[in-house]
């Protein structure tokens, strides 16, 4: 904040507060009626959060009714940090599509993330127009979203799939790797050096490393290559 929130400022930003009610309402009215819903009849407050731009309290809550809250430090136009009209709208879209997640019943294929910024959220966010992320970044009102793209359930995307199964099945490769097959002692026999004796084993957290010595020569060995090159342990 580069302005100081002196009370002669807060009573210059109270007398906003009409204003600002009124483009609220205005706007929750038309997306009433396109839905079928009723957030324009539903309690909008306003403060001085310096954190929080927007919420919206569900009904249920045990320590809050049902409402709307802005704060006049980011919508009153008479603060330094106040949003571009854009940014505006899209704000108050981004919380009446958590009315909308709270009062809408949401088809079956959108219901894959669960949480207050989850599949639900970002569906409603898709209707209403709005940034469907659950952190407020300035300018994001202006740009033109990909909702297909959000809405995707990542399970269900072919290629998602196909990287969780690689990396499904280098976790068991990985633990398979671990198992320690060879121990300090064990003498080995090698096509090119000969008779050799592990010095030293050293498990690692997806394979495990031996500590040979052929000889004069001391080799550091991964031990599934030498279980792949069929290293005969005697």
């Amino acid at each position: 904040m580069t302005t100081e929130i002196t009370p002669e400022l807060k009573k210059q930003l109270r007398r906003e507060v009409p204003a600002l009610s009124a483009e609220i309402r205005k706007l929750y009215r038309s997306l009433d009626e396109r839905f079928g819903l009723h957030g324009a009849d539903v309690p909008v407050t306003f403060g001085f959060d310096p954190e929080v731009l927007g919420s919206y309290t569900a009904p249920g809550d045990p320590e809050k009714k049902e409402q709307f809250y802005f704060s006049l430090l980011f919508i009153g136009y008479l603060h330094t940090s106040h949003l571009h009209i854009e940014d505006k709208m899209d704000l108050y879209r981004h919380e009446y599509a958590h009315y909308m997640a709270a009062h809408m019943e949401i088809p079956k294929e959108y219901a894959w993330q669960s949480g207050r910024h989850g599949s639900a959220w970002k569906y409603c966010c898709s209707l209403t127009g709005a940034v469907p992320s659950p952190y407020y970044s300035f300018g994001k009102g202006l740009i033109r979203q990909d909702y297909d793209k959000v809405l995707k359930d990542p399970m269900k995307n072919p290629h998602v799939q196909l990287l969780d199964t690689a990396r499904r099945e280098k976790a068991y490769q990985d633990s398979r790797n671990r198992v320690v097959k060879y121990a300090a002692g064990d003498v080995i026999t090698h096509p090119e050096f000969g008779e050799g004796i592990v010095e030293a084993v050293t498990q690692t957290d997806s394979s495990v490393r031996l500590t040979i010595r052929f000889g004069e020569t001391v080799k550091k060995i991964d031990q599934k290559w030498l279980l792949r090159s069929q290293y005969k342990k005697r």
